[in-house]
């Protein structure tokens, strides 16, 4: 297995090889002049007027992986938000950021759908399985460091409140790249419709804490005390026929 080192970092040219898709919708690696700020807090937007404060952020919003994959969950999107956990970062009262986590369970995922067309462990979509996605920075705040101070803040608070064990995305090769400097690994890397190629991302819980230096909760918080806006499965979803070929990592 390849390990983290043999990755060229965030700011190497390497990283433009691919469109910035999903589900960093429009990162640029490269963007330089980042000064750190004021302290960053999280918002969790609980209910649709609530996720109201995101539209301007959510403008830029891309479905490219999804469809070249034929996943078919873009008529799912309100659904995929009431499941969810959709957060946004603040820097005093101005949105930076928006990250959403969809738990697994509802088939409502990109891994679930892609499991019903490649062959992979299916034990990193079990119980406390989510999903990182709708990750979106105004092109201004587009900048790595930023984002992965964003990522701590979103992820410190939903271990601290939700039952988490496992994370993944589906993703652009350029963003896998970022998504291994917070302790994730490729699962395999599949081909759309397209001909352009993808890749799907899981890191278990604790070594997305230790890249990103936060504790790990010593116990799952227990069914009943979870916050959660879960609901029942959503049932005959299908899966469009889009993906050409898959090659395990």
């Amino acid at each position: 297995m390849t390990t983290m080192t043999n990755f060229p970092s965030a700011r190497n040219a390497e990283w433009l090889d691919e469109p910035l898709l999903l589900p960093l919708a429009g990162l640029d690696p490269e963007h330089a002049g980042y000064v750190a700020g004021p302290s960053l807090r999280l918002r969790v937007l609980r209910t649709a007027r609530e996720r109201e404060a995101i539209a301007g952020l959510r403008r830029h919003a891309a479905f490219g992986v999804e469809q070249d994959l034929g996943l078919g969950l873009k008529p799912f999107e309100l659904t995929r938000d009431e499941l969810a956990v959709v957060t946004a970062v603040y820097r005093e009262e101005r949105p930076l950021a928006t990250l959403r986590f969809v738990p697994t369970g509802h088939g409502l995922t990109g891994a679930e759908r892609l499991q019903e067309k490649i062959a992979f462990d299916a034990s990193i979509l079990g119980e406390g399985s989510w999903e990182v996605g709708r990750v979106i920075m105004e092109p201004e705040d587009r900048h790595p460091d930023l984002l992965l101070e964003c990522l701590k803040v979103t992820l410190e608070e939903l271990m601290q409140f939700q039952d988490v064990r496992h994370f993944h995305a589906t993703t652009t090769l350029a963003m896998a790249r970022l998504w291994r400097r917070v302790g994730m690994r490729t699962v395999f890397i599949a081909t759309g419709a397209s001909g352009a190629r993808y890749a799907l991302v899981h890191g278990r819980v604790q070594d997305v804490a230790a890249a990103l230096h936060l504790p790990v909760p010593a116990c799952p918080p227990k069914p009943w005390e979870v916050a959660s806006t879960r609901r029942a499965s959503v049932v005959g979803l299908g899966l469009e026929p889009a993906i050409t070929t898959a090659l395990p990592v």
